[in-house]
């Protein structure tokens, strides 16, 4: 199911389309949107995380349609009926003076005369009996989409049980007023009638009671007891459900982009998709590393390609593709998921984390998993002949010619280019710079970390080809405007989609240069590789990149560069040549 977030001026809408296959049993209705303009971004996030499970939830019931009464099926109804059996009793029970001898006894006599008239009724009458019992049977099965067959053997064997527990039901209340006394205790021990009865283990927890129960005598004769040992029982904290969980530690959880905050919630809910919304303390060993082997049968791209996205997790994995998600991917996903079982740690939702130690050997170093572009196909992807037709910016189609230019003389990631505001270019003393700060009132202009903020100089480059005149005709030609590049759709937590998909699918494709290695983030990896190949600091390109130097005491304790020096140092030594060409020649 494709699902996203689409920023308006008020705040947030939640879309989502409905899958094709569904689409005639919403009447031709192919998607629809909840405004959740009076939630703060954050709140939108995680409320549209919730929302998309549940829609997900729910077309899988729709798909399933009409299905076989089960044995399991029949256990869950006779579960809820044994319940409401205990409920009624309770309400007979109240309903008699127990501390007036002679309306016990009335009492008594009218549970006696109704067993005897039910009785005669099943020997008398059973057909007429069964036909009523039916109509209530009938609408408890519709209301679980369950398909309704009166000659299966299923369908019979529930019918004979809820007689059955008619039947019961007539003793135990004259126990209940014989005893004048009602406990939890009396509620298992009809709950183990019933399971003597029917012969169905509606009730398998009451086993393990009396498990712990024996367990002290067990010890005491058997040295092997420990595998007869109930498992510890959950209190309230490990009982909280997973979904609430995930809720609670995205909101206490700063300094993340929008964009990196769907990615932590889309790692954290396939916990959900493969064991359900299970209590967090059931989260062990044995389920973390059943997740990973789980994960690495994933396919790629699954919520966007037609012959995945409608299929649930489990349908997925079972399919044994050859095309799956890589390892930095699985990666990613397990050390998201480890730094959620930590946070549940520390709250004591969790007294483990077995997540941690769970990572695939990766065999590519991270600077081989994205080719950088070579000088010819930059000359080729930026040559006049190909770049401005193709980035229609002729026809005013500015945000795909200025979008890769930026990239490609500045290192900038996509995400902190597209969601770039007029009023973040400007001068810092003498040199005109991108601000890339987190904002106030601009939640769409999130940041991957805490440490992308930064002050960056803009290229001479791109100054001499008219980034700054674009800005101010931009300003005066609509004094409304406020963003840069406002024609980008805000999808998915950012405004990336459109670029991405012109650069990856149609551009590189066009040009022949698409690889699996080769797309947009290439660009700053060219930058990157570009600086080192000139002999730069690896500080300095860390900080224009804003890549962890793998140095503690640089990292943390480390003021940063002022924007003259990267300037200097990293800005000015950009300049791609081949031959006698520079590449900005052509524009």
């Amino acid at each position: 199911m494709y699902s996203y977030l689409h920023k308006r001026s008020y705040g947030f809408d939640f879309r989502a389309k409905i899958p094709k296959d569904l689409i005639p049993l919403f009447e031709g209705r192919r998607k629809f949107q909840i405004s959740l303009k009076n939630l703060r971004s954050r709140e939108s996030q995680t409320l549209s995380l919730i929302l998309k499970q549940k829609l997900e939830s729910l077309f899988s019931q729709i798909r399933e349609g009409l299905k076989s009464l089960t044995i399991e099926e029949i256990k869950d109804i006779l579960r809820i009926e044994v319940r409401k059996q205990i409920e009624h009793s309770k309400h007979v029970f109240h309903g008699t003076n127990k501390y007036n001898s002679l309306k016990a006894k009335e009492g008594l006599k009218i549970i006696s005369d109704r067993e005897k008239k039910f009785h005669s009724t099943l020997s008398d009458d059973l057909k007429s009996y069964e036909k009523g019992l039916d109509t209530k049977l009938e609408s408890i099965l519709q209301s679980l989409n369950i398909e309704i067959d009166k000659n299966s053997n299923n369908y019979k064997q529930l019918r004979m049980s809820f007689i059955d527990l008619y039947l019961m039901r007539y003793e135990w209340i004259r126990h209940l007023i014989n005893e004048k006394r009602f406990t939890d205790v009396d509620e298992n021990d009809f709950r183990r009638e019933v399971d003597e009865k029917l012969k169905m283990n509606l009730f398998p927890e009451l086993q393990e009671i009396i498990s712990q129960q024996l367990e002290p005598l067990i010890q005491n004769k058997n040295s092997e007891s420990k595998f007869y040992a109930a498992k510890p029982k959950l209190n309230k904290l490990e009982s909280t459900p997973i979904s609430e969980c995930i809720i609670k530690h995205l909101e206490e959880k700063g300094g993340v982009s929008l964009r990196t905050n769907q990615y932590i919630q889309t790692s954290l809910s396939i916990l959900i998709e493969d064991f359900g919304d299970i209590p967090i303390g059931k989260v062990d060993k044995e389920k973390s590393v059943k997740l990973k082997s789980h994960m690495m049968k994933i396919p790629k791209n699954r919520n966007k390609l037609p012959k995945y996205r409608d299929k649930d997790f489990h349908t997925l994995i079972e399919m044994d593709v050859e095309d799956r998600i890589s390892t930095t991917t699985i990666n990613e996903h397990i050390s998201y998921l480890s730094s959620f079982m930590d946070w549940c740690k520390r709250h004591d939702y969790s007294n483990d984390n077995p997540f941690l130690g769970l990572k695939l050997k990766k065999t590519k170093r991270p600077i081989d998993e994205r080719d950088r572009f070579s000088d010819e196909e930059l000359m080729k992807l930026f040559s006049k002949e190909y770049y401005i037709p193709n980035t229609e910016v002729l026809n005013g189609r500015y945000e795909f010619y200025w979008i890769p230019l930026i990239a490609l003389f500045s290192g900038m990631r996509l995400g902190e280019i597209c969601p770039l505001y007029l009023d973040n270019i400007k001068k810092v003393k003498t040199r005109w710079c991108f601000n890339l700060q987190e904002e106030e009132g601009r939640d769409d202009k999130g940041l991957k970390t805490i440490s992308s903020r930064r002050i960056l100089p803009i290229h001479d480059n791109l100054i001499e080809i008219g980034l700054i005149e674009f800005i101010e005709i931009l300003k005066k030609k609509y004094p409304k405007r406020e963003k840069m590049f406002e024609e980008l759709p805000f999808v998915a937590g950012s405004y990336n989609k459109k670029p991405s998909r012109w650069w990856n699918e149609r551009y590189l494709t066009k040009l022949g240069i698409k690889t699996k290695t080769k797309n947009f983030h290439s660009i700053r990896h060219t930058v990157i590789d570009h600086l080192k190949q000139k002999g730069i600091e690896v500080n300095l390109i860390n900080e224009l990149t804003v890549h962890s130097t793998g140095n503690i005491d640089v990292d943390r304790y480390g003021s940063g560069y002022d924007p003259s020096l990267i300037y200097r140092k990293c800005i000015k030594r950009i300049s791609y040549k081949v031959g006698k060409n520079q590449l900005t020649s052509n524009h």
